[in-house]
């Protein structure tokens, strides 16, 4: 055989079998992070999602809820995203403010919007495509209560709304708190009670 052959050969065994190690590593710990996190989820529901079974996916309070854990990189600082399939008539997001925001907001490159509650504006960088329909969720006490004890979680980072889904991200990573079954839960309750709040019917598919 061709010694260029040979040595193309021999790389893509070597890829190909390094892709199985992983995988085969990827699911195992996917199993262990079901048997551990499972639990959160309403009993019989957990199952573990995606190709290498990195999510923890469950029903909780008749809504179908996704975990993924994200490690920390050099452009990340990695954390915990919950996605609760839901159905919304309005898209916006919300994000912690940081000095970077504030200056983008300041020279005009952001809009900031604000919702009319003291505690969220302080806190928070609101966007949406519509901001009188933003300014009419908030219009409603039980959404703004909600809104800021979700808010009020420890390392609470963001929220996106989307029409079929909405995704929260606690940041940065932290195993203590993002592999703990009791925490897990408690972002469980803190999402669903918001997006109940806000009258959002669950979806099967997040």
């Amino acid at each position: 055989m061709d010694p260029d052959l040979l040595k193309m050969v021999t790389v893509a065994v070597a890829l190909i079998l390094g892709l199985g190690v992983m995988a085969t590593v990827l699911r195992f710990k996917g199993r262990r992070r079901l048997e551990r996190l499972g639990r959160a989820f309403e009993l019989g529901t957990s199952r573990s999602e995606g190709f290498f079974k990195t999510r923890v996916g469950g029903i909780y309070r008749g809504y179908s809820c996704s975990l993924m854990i994200q490690h920390a990189s050099q452009y990340d600082r990695g954390g915990a995203a919950l996605r609760v399939g839901a159905s919304s008539p309005h898209c916006w997001s919300a994000e912690i403010s940081n000095p970077g925001a504030r200056l983008m907001v300041k020279v005009g490159l952001f809009k900031d919007l604000d919702v009319g509650d003291s505690f969220l504006d302080e806190r928070l960088r609101f966007s949406a495509e519509d901001e009188a329909s933003l300014t009419s969720i908030f219009g409603t006490e039980t959404v703004r209560v909600a809104m800021q004890r979700l808010v009020g979680s420890e390392n609470f980072e963001s929220i996106h709304t989307h029409e079929d889904r909405v995704d929260v991200k606690w940041s940065p990573r932290d195993a203590a708190l993002d592999e703990d079954p009791d925490v897990l839960r408690t972002r469980l309750d803190l999402v669903t009670d918001f997006v109940a709040a806000c009258s959002y019917s669950p979806r099967l598919d997040p």
